[in-house]
């Protein structure tokens, strides 16, 4: 009996310093990656404004298959819709499987003549779950590496119109 009691508080107490800890990191969390570019804002906006756009330069529209229906497309897990468009942004709603909903905003901010800096963010609320909170921590690591090979196939396709 006294073992079952030690467990059964132990786990309570390991339950409690998780929790503790998890509380320390925030419920919103936010990964961004910006490049500078040589193009026009019709340019960008075709390739990022619009999801049909994202076959050109976003890689898991071109290797995986995926259903488009309007402003919402469907790869394997994943779902993306578009839910606002300025002159010089995109916001789009990325749903993955298991996790809380992004919001994805794609902007392009005039620099200098000819050259514009793309901003792609990634934001994500979470609730107070310990799981949810310490998944946050590799979206930086995750997300981060594979927002920059995007941005990099994005930066290919628009310098290849430009010629």
């Amino acid at each position: 009996m006294r073992l079952i009691k030690l467990g059964v508080i132990s786990f309570l107490v390991l339950a409690i310093l998780v929790t503790a800890i998890a509380s320390l990191f925030p419920s919103t969390v936010i990964v961004s990656r910006a490049i500078e570019v040589n193009a026009g804002a019709d340019s960008i906006a075709k390739y990022c404004g619009d999801l049909n756009g994202w076959k050109a330069w976003m890689s898991d529209l071109k290797q995986n298959e995926s259903v488009w229906k309007d402003n919402t497309v469907y790869i394997g897990t994943q779902t993306i819709k578009k839910t606002a468009t300025t002159n010089h942004s995109a916001t789009f709603q990325w749903v993955a499987t298991g996790q809380r909903p992004y919001i994805v905003k794609i902007e392009w901010i005039f620099l200098k003549q000819g050259i514009y800096v793309i901003h792609w963010s990634f934001e994500q609320h979470v609730k107070w779950y310990p799981w949810e909170k310490f998944q946050t921590l590799l979206n930086e690591k995750v997300l981060g590496a594979k927002m920059e090979m995007e941005l990099g196939n994005l930066r290919d396709v628009l310098l290849q119109q430009n010629n």
